[in-house]
């Protein structure tokens, strides 16, 4: 049996994967479950609950997030102990530590230890103490663990150059973000229609890590073009964001659709997802964009990335130069990707590519 360990289905990136990972192992026909502090959210109808078990661990609704994250660790050790998987993966950075020492509190058992850091451990900016702690305990948390998966080749050489002590630990794994009916729409795709308006998408949290105001800046600069841009997403800066909008005069082409897990739709009405981001670990969006026949401009915010974003024509845009950003779109209007190369790219972190690396990893710490 295969556990993946997730805090809630909520509206994050991570959570979407590691249901889609799930579903897409257990269709293969092997044992998975999901074991869940809560069993409500925004990606719980993606569980695919006629193959894919669910358990939730007891817990109670005082303190915060992490806090109760920590509380489950015995309940979480006595699972291990009582279930026995075969692995259990955690979907992201803030529930590594808590599988890790649930693994140790379980005592001597075969079930191996499988972390996944999915958003950089460090971000620009950040004071060098918080950097410095941060480093010193996701390299503790590594060691602890039988594995820790990075989204890149880059991302896992960068891990073990950051954090020499778990260097072993670092291995790199394609996500689970492209599915079959993305792939279906951009090979349906039809070429952009001269003289109508280019609908641009953005995909994201409105939060300072994804820098709406640079992007929003940008397409103002564009008055010689016709365009909307429709935004999928909520959060604490969307308010502010709506007032700059109205500030630089493009209040009526910008549409605050709020969050969605039906992005198919958007992605195949869209022509270019923008992505403004400060930091990014490997997104979702930009990949389920090349799958869909969108092509993407976006600032150089994922390393991982870049060599996708070389083999498409162009180069990611330096950070906080809304006038680069606002250049690299009119060029991409222009010069739009080959979409045979966008779903080439793309089918590379299909559902079924993920879950043969996934698989092919445990296999490598846990032989059947």
């Amino acid at each position: 049996m295969i556990v993946h360990f997730l805090y809630e289905p909520g509206d994050g990136g991570l959570d979407r994967v590691a249901i889609l990972l799930a579903n897409g192992m257990a269709n293969r026909g092997l044992p998975v479950e999901l074991w869940l502090v809560k069993d409500e959210g925004a990606t719980a109808s993606l569980i695919d609950r006629g193959k894919v078990k669910v358990r939730i661990l007891p817990t109670s609704n005082i303190g915060s997030r992490g806090f109760r994250l920590f509380r489950i660790i015995p309940a979480l050790a006595r699972m291990i102990r009582e279930h026995k998987p075969r692995a259990i993966l955690s979907a992201g950075n803030q529930s590594n530590l808590v599988i890790a020492l649930a693994g140790r509190l379980a005592g001597r058992n075969k079930t191996a230890i499988i972390q996944k850091i999915t958003n950089p451990i460090r971000h620009p900016n950040m004071p060098e103490l918080t950097a410095a702690i941060r480093k010193a305990r996701f390299e503790w948390t590594a060691r602890l663990g039988d594995m820790c998966l990075v989204l890149s080749k880059a991302d896992a050489d960068a891990y073990r150059a950051l954090l020499p002590k778990a260097s072993e630990k670092f291995q790199a794994v394609r996500n689970a973000y492209v599915t079959d009916e993305m792939l279906a729409i951009g090979r349906k795709r039809k070429q952009h229609e001269q003289g109508v308006p280019i609908l641009f998408l953005a995909v994201g949290r409105l939060v300072k890590q994804k820098y709406y105001e640079m992007m929003l800046r940008a397409l103002a600069q564009l008055s010689d073009i016709p365009w909307t841009l429709t935004i999928l997403g909520d959060g604490p800066l969307r308010e502010v964001l709506k007032a700059l909008a109205s500030r630089l005069g493009i209040a009526d082409q910008v549409r605050f659709t709020g969050f969605t897990q039906e992005t198919a739709s958007y992605y195949s009405g869209s022509d270019i997802l923008l992505l403004s981001s400060r930091w990014e670990g490997f997104p979702a969006a930009p990949l389920e964009a090349l799958a869909s026949g969108c092509d993407i401009v976006m600032t150089d915010c994922a390393g991982g990335l870049n060599d996708i974003l070389h083999d498409l024509g162009y180069e990611p845009v330096a950070i906080d130069d809304d006038e680069a950003f606002a250049k690299s779109i009119s060029y991409k209007i222009s010069n739009p990707s080959d979409p045979k190369k966008m779903i080439e790219i793309a089918m590379q972190y299909s559902i079924e590519a993920s879950v043969d690396d996934h698989l092919r990893l445990i296999d490598e710490i846990r032989p059947v």
